[in-house]
């Protein structure tokens, strides 16, 4: 019988195929380092859909003169008639004071003064230059003139030229009120209207 040792040689696997190594490595991924909250981009601000725009008077720099004649005729005017009425209405009440009404004229004259001082605070929508002006002008300074010296503020008002029946009496008896009245009206006026709020207009 024949040996059988050369058929019993061991079986052995094969050796897998080797593939070639390079000699630069890629890097492996690094896992990214989480940065502080407060570091992050803020997002954008959404963009508004309107803009505030502040719309002008339309008037210019005439506006601040326009202010100051108008606030000027008007309490002049105011002065006028309230000269004209109350010493009228005094006269009327001093004749017949109890059971005596007033006089139509009278009450008429006072009412227009009433509207006078009215206009003269409203030009400080126009400008808050007139009312400022004036207010130190023609309330302000009378009212300083009265409590320091009475006698020589009722001297100046004789030399008014007469327009009608006892020009300027009526105002000497009402201006230890009516001068503080109108000069902290209209600087009220004024300081109310330079620094209200400024008109918006949205789109």
């Amino acid at each position: 019988m024949t040996s059988t040792a050369d058929s019993s040689t061991s079986w052995t696997s094969p050796e897998p195929e080797r593939k070639p190594v390079s000699s630069t490595t890629e890097p492996e991924p690094t896992q990214a380092i989480s940065a502080h909250p407060l570091d992050d981009p803020r997002p954008a601000a959404p963009e508004e859909d309107y803009a505030p725009v502040r719309r002008g008077r339309g008037l210019g720099a005439n506006r601040h003169l326009l202010s100051i004649v108008l606030c000027l005729l008007a309490v002049l005017g105011a002065y006028a008639a309230v000269d004209y009425g109350f010493y009228r209405a005094n006269v009327a009440a001093q004749s017949d004071l109890l059971t005596g009404r007033l006089p139509d004229e009278t009450m008429l004259w006072l009412g227009v003064g009433g509207l006078c001082l009215l206009i003269a605070a409203f030009c400080a929508r126009i400008s808050a230059l007139g009312p400022f002006l004036v207010g130190l002008v023609l309330g302000v300074g009378p009212a300083v003139w009265v409590f320091l010296d009475f006698s020589s503020f009722v001297d100046r008002l004789d030399d008014v030229p007469e327009m009608w029946d006892n020009t300027t009496f009526g105002l000497s008896y009402v201006a230890f009120a009516l001068f503080p009245v109108v000069g902290g009206a209209l600087l009220g006026a004024a300081f109310a209207g330079r620094w209200r709020r400024p008109r918006t207009v949205t789109s």
